[in-house]
């Protein structure tokens, strides 16, 4: 073949393009072959139709990896993720008139109050927190008292419900507030607790509350222990990070995200989500070590109970390896065996083990906090996936 073909078939193959209102990229995988000149239009016509049909998502497949993160936007059209009951179809554009009023940083958590308002908590120093609606309509923000926002709990006391926002910046806090942004309480690095040689090593990542009002906090991105404080904030005791022997011991980076679990057997145990060790780690409330879920391919951030089962947003599945690589939603039964990725390709198993995870589209970038609402709607909000506001899904029938 003539060099010229040669050039211009290079200039088809690395074409970029626009369908349906968002920006891709073609490549082809090893094995497929690029037409002869003749066949190229053909060609070229079946992958802009293609890409149409997947909304945009990267034609062949997951194994494209994202160009920049400044080029995610989230679909324009209707997806469905997901497999078997664990199937959502997206509401494309949900909140988008929202974005326009209010600038948010990274998106990291969801709860919904009694009310029925959705409370987004987001790595933004004018404001934490932005109350939506469940059709997407702004209601208000606030929160200029914490530079790294990064988890949120709702707890209801009487006929009161109240917020713990958990700042994962260097001398991070917990923060106790009204649903209106009232601060009540705040709980620093417990340096009598002799764990910490300064208050800048503790960086939390979330907070948990527990039926007696104790609070459970995970050092996520400090020194990975384990903390209780009672309600009023004083420190209790601690386990995790370099305390106690062998599995009883927590990496870094490892208590992400987690839940406690009161259904096995009256013993609740602590279900830990250990982000870049691709892991969940089952604790006992007192620190002793249960069992590890190995989960390739992930990068588990939270951990919540829906439907009698365990889902969990994954940042990535390659990730921190590349940093661009795109995340998806995990589904596991009470086996602890995954039953469905949303965003993801179906999970598969060999001789009882599991196989490496993988994205599957281009639905998301990196999931990172996750909601049901009491319809049974599903809400993922994003770190550092281009300011977008979190993604509404419907259950499909």
């Amino acid at each position: 073949m003539k060099n010229s073909q040669l050039n211009l078939r290079a200039k088809f193959f690395m074409a970029r393009t626009d369908v349906v209102g968002r920006s891709m990229t073609f490549a082809a995988k090893p094995n497929d072959v690029i037409p002869p000149f003749t066949g190229i239009f053909e060609w070229l016509f079946k992958s802009l139709f293609g890409a149409a049909l997947l909304g945009g998502a990267v034609v062949w497949g997951h194994d494209l990896p994202h160009r920049k993160k400044t080029d995610y936007r989230p679909p324009t059209e209707v997806v469905v993720i997901g497999q078997g009951e664990w199937r959502y179809r997206l509401v494309p554009g949900w909140a988008s008139a929202a974005g326009e009023e209010v600038e948010i940083g990274h998106g990291h958590a969801m709860v919904q109050d009694r009310s029925g308002l959705l409370y987004l908590v987001n790595a933004h120093a004018d404001h934490a927190v932005v109350v939506l609606d469940t059709e997407g309509n702004l209601i208000r923000y606030w929160g200029d008292f914490t530079p790294s926002a990064h988890g949120l709990t709702i707890v209801g006391e009487g006929s009161e419900e109240y917020l713990f926002i958990t700042d994962n910046s260097p001398n991070g806090a917990i923060w106790k507030t009204t649903l209106g942004g009232e601060v009540l309480l705040k709980i620093e690095c417990p340096m009598e607790s002799g764990l910490y040689a300064s208050p800048n090593e503790f960086r939390p990542s979330k907070t948990i509350v527990m039926p007696n009002r104790d609070l459970v906090v995970l050092d996520g991105y400090g020194k990975d222990y384990v903390l209780r404080f009672d309600s009023k904030g004083k420190f209790l005791d601690a386990f995790g990070g370099d305390l106690g022997e062998g599995e009883a011991r927590i990496e870094h980076y490892g208590p992400h995200g987690g839940a406690v679990d009161f259904s096995s057997s009256g013993r609740p145990e602590l279900i830990l989500a250990l982000s870049d060790k691709q892991r969940l780690k089952r604790l006992s409330l007192s620190g002793e070590w249960i069992e590890t879920i190995s989960l390739p391919g992930s990068n588990p951030r939270d951990i919540v109970f829906h439907r009698n089962h365990l889902v969990i947003p994954n940042l990535g599945d390659d990730w921190p390896t590349d940093l661009l690589a795109a995340g998806y939603l995990t589904v596991l039964n009470r086996d602890f065996k995954v039953v469905a990725n949303l965003g993801g390709a179906p999970p598969e198993y060999e001789d009882g083990k599991l196989l490496q995870m993988r994205h599957d589209g281009h639905t998301f970038l990196h999931p990172h906090g996750i909601l049901f609402d009491r319809e049974g709607n599903l809400y993922v909000a994003q770190y550092d996936s281009n300011g977008t506001f979190p993604l509404k899904f419907e259950r499909m029938p």
